[in-house]
């Protein structure tokens, strides 16, 4: 049993550790910035395939060529690209991939912008944001959390035991 409670005890400080990274990926969205995961390699060299971006509510006036802009692409689309051109008289956006060879076909009406793109970026953790948005993955470490708990009620570490009662005598 203390082989199986101690393996439960490191899988759920794994489980912690998890939580505390999914924190600190979330933690910008209390300054406004949202998160979004890179999909494809159209922005590349500058946001690898997985990387977390994070945008935010840009005025148009605060939008200007150079900037990376994410905006609504269709029903439930999203694009983060390039400004390559800004139209006053219409608000609207001509944009390009990085690593694309021509300019989007289409202009990006500034309604459609969904925000302007932070410089910070995280490498390869959107795999570890969509890995985690799996159910069965939060499943298992709730079930972890929860048998750790569990099994600390019904076997508890005779060492905190100990110390929890000396604390107890000292106290009287």
């Amino acid at each position: 049993m203390k082989l199986i409670k101690g393996l439960v005890n490191i899988l759920s400080w794994a489980v912690y550790a998890c939580i505390a990274c999914y924190l600190l990926i979330a933690a910008p969205m209390l300054a406004g910035y949202h998160p979004v995961v890179v999909l494809s390699g159209s922005m590349e060299p500058t946001y690898h395939v997985g990387s977390v971006i994070y945008y935010k509510q840009a005025s148009f006036a605060d939008i200007n060529v150079g900037d990376a802009i994410t905006f609504r692409a269709g029903e439930d689309g999203m694009v983060t690209h390039r400004v390559t051109q800004k139209s006053e008289l219409s608000q609207n956006f001509t944009t390009k991939g990085d690593a694309n060879l021509s300019e989007d076909p289409n202009p990006v009406d500034y309604s459609d912008v969904m925000g302007k793109v932070w410089k910070v970026s995280i490498p390869y953790a959107g795999y570890f944001v969509n890995y985690g948005k799996n159910v069965t993955v939060i499943a298992v470490m709730a079930a972890v959390i929860i048998i750790n708990i569990v099994l600390d009620m019904i076997f508890p570490d005779k060492e905190k035991k100990k110390k929890s009662e000396q604390t107890d005598a000292k106290a009287d």
